[in-house]
């Protein structure tokens, strides 16, 4: 602990003790940079730079190796910043801004809880081991007193944030912030893709293929369902034996549980047609409590003209709506969704966050009581409308957060301008590729 606290003690320190009386060996160091009157020399940059890597190794979990390789990296950033700081402290020496002792001393305090020191021999002992003294010490204390009054004076008042810019902010980050996505009370009408007649009649050929097949050799059952089934479902359970109880059973589609209740053990459905195309089912073993099945399905390939009649259908429907006529109503005679078409088609309440992009995109465009184009989608086409919108409102907690992100950024572009300002004014040479 200790070793790291001296660390970022030092790093705080060290931009500003370069003004303090330079040492003697300091003269016969190299010089990378001009500063009016001043000077910056290789030997301070070159710790600055180390001072930088022990920070991101030990305060940002840095490797050793990446921590210093990314603080060679900002060399030149890092002697960028001593610069201003260094015309800062220039600039509030010139303007004669005082700080009392009283001032000092409570700087001194803060310093040493901030960086849990208790004693001012401790602190006299981390300093000397980087070669600092407490009265050094105090006296930049001062100094950097001063800088922070300085840019007090020329920068906070500048930091004032309207609630104008507050909304701005929460609605361009609001992706960042599902709970605060906007929800929409949504209804829709849907229009499924349906095989025509030829397209359940390929189909068909395909399942009296498999069922003479598996009729003549009934052990084939597994490797003949596998031959016919959707590249999505090729490693699934097609084809295998599946035990369910009556509980499991009871949450299969009812369509699926008639048949296997009827079926005796050893028996081959018709078959059985569902969204994803034809399943037929033949019973293995059958007790009071499991039953064991196993089953294929034949997908219902989809013609072109059958998703034309569908997008047909949906243009229909929509021109009706632009007529005039009742959504609800309309829904209610046509939707294919059997799960919402008695309710008008009623979504209930939903997150713009939790709807696919494709359908967010749409929804976030309507108005409240407005419907969309047609909207196609793997299954079908669908009509969307909006009842209700709801914005959540930002907390005051979070209110206070944008606040404060929005004045660090709002204070780092005032001090760079602000510093920029007297780099302008003042005489800055930089020898840092000689």
């Amino acid at each position: 602990m200790k070793c790291k606290i001296t660390a970022i003690l030092v790093l705080n320190l060290f931009c500003i003790t370069i003004g303090m009386q330079h040492s003697t060996a300091r003269t016969f160091d190299r010089i990378v940079a001009h500063v009016n009157d001043d000077v910056v020399t290789q030997w301070e940059l070159d710790t600055l730079v180390k001072q930088r890597a022990m920070e991101l190794q030990q305060v940002y979990r840095f490797s050793e190796r990446e921590a210093q390789q990314e603080a060679e990296r900002q060399r030149a950033e890092l002697l960028d910043r001593l610069i201003r700081q260094m015309l800062l402290l220039e600039a509030a020496l010139t303007l004669k801004i005082t700080v009392t002792d009283a001032e000092v001393e409570q700087y001194i305090k803060d310093f040493k809880n901030r960086y849990q020191i208790e004693t001012d021999e401790e602190l006299r002992e981390q300093l000397n081991r980087e070669g600092l003294t407490l009265v050094a010490f105090r006296e930049q204390s001062e100094r950097n007193l001063k800088s922070e009054k300085l840019v007090m004076g020329r920068i906070v008042p500048r930091l004032q944030i309207r609630d104008t810019e507050v909304q701005q902010f929460f609605e361009e980050n609001r992706e960042q912030l599902p709970t605060k996505a906007d929800k929409v009370r949504l209804r829709h009408l849907f229009v499924a893709f349906k095989p025509m007649e030829a397209d359940r009649n390929a189909a068909l050929e395909k399942v009296n293929a498999a069922r003479e097949a598996i009729a003549a050799e009934p052990d084939r059952f597994e490797s003949v369902a596998q031959r016919y089934a959707p590249p999505q479902n090729a490693n699934s359970q097609v084809g295998k034996l599946i035990e369910a109880s009556r509980k499991e059973l009871n949450s299969f589609p009812e369509t699926f549980q008639t048949v296997l209740a009827t079926l005796k053990t050893g028996e081959m459905s018709e078959p059985i047609e569902a969204n994803e195309g034809l399943y037929v089912f033949r019973v293995e073993t059958k007790t009071d409590e499991i039953t064991g099945f196993r089953y294929f399905i034949v997908p219902l390939a989809l013609s072109e003209a059958a998703i034309q009649a569908a997008r047909e259908h949906i243009e229909e429907l929509h021109q009706k709506l632009e007529a005039g006529e009742d959504f609800n109503a309309l829904t209610a005679e046509h939707s294919d969704d059997t799960e919402t078409k008695e309710n008008g088609g009623d979504l209930g309440a939903r997150s713009l966050a939790e709807l696919n992009p494709k359908t967010r995109q749409i929804v976030e465009a309507l108005d409240t009581g407005a419907y969309s184009q047609p909207v196609e989608t793997s299954s079908g086409l669908h009509i969307f409308k909006v009842d209700e919108r709801n914005t959540p409102d930002l907390s005051e907690a979070e209110k206070q957060q944008i606040i404060a992100i929005l004045r660090q950024q709002r204070f780092q572009e005032e001090w760079a301008a602000y510093t920029d300002r007297l780099m302008e004014n003042a005489y800055v040479k930089i020898k840092l590729n000689e």
